[in-house]
């Protein structure tokens, strides 16, 4: 959230059930009821392989920890539409959105004439990271509320 970092405790005898989430090429969510208990009950095509092989088109980054590295350095603000962008600097708090939300990611290079080499390769990395996080995350709840319940 915005940079910081929350690390939760987790008792032992209270440990199950879980939701792994184990992020390859795709994604598979696995619900584990406990030991040697656990089901595939979901997953997406979207990965980290659509984030190399998508940052590899629009970076011309090598390898994967060098696309990892550019993102470090962007600035996502650049290329990503924020909540904020479309409510004049201002959070959408009546639906619980910051201003620094993303509403769509890659939304601002629809507006004018820019190519993509006007483009960083750093912006465009953290943004492509940003998008494939969001909607992993996001398919990880869905997961947890609809399919984990049954």
């Amino acid at each position: 959230m915005e940079g910081r970092k929350e690390f939760v405790q987790i008792d032992q005898n209270d440990l199950f059930p879980y939701l792994l989430v184990n992020i390859g090429s795709g994604v598979s969510m696995i619900k584990v009821d406990g030991e040697g208990k656990f089901k595939r009950v979901s997953g997406t095509n979207v990965g980290g392989g659509t984030y190399w092989g998508l940052g590899k088109l629009l970076t011309k980054c090598k390898s994967f920890d060098e696309l990892l590295e550019l993102s470090q350095r962007g600035d996502n603000k650049v290329v990503d539409m924020l909540v904020g962008d479309i409510h004049g600097c201002m959070d959408y708090s009546e639906v619980g959105l910051s201003a620094s939300t993303i509403a769509s990611s890659f939304g601002k290079v629809i507006f004018g004439d820019k190519e993509l080499e006007d483009y960083s390769p750093e912006d465009i990395s953290l943004s492509l990271l940003r998008m494939i996080s969001s909607n992993i995350g996001q398919l990880s709840c869905i997961s947890i509320c609809v399919k984990c319940e049954n």
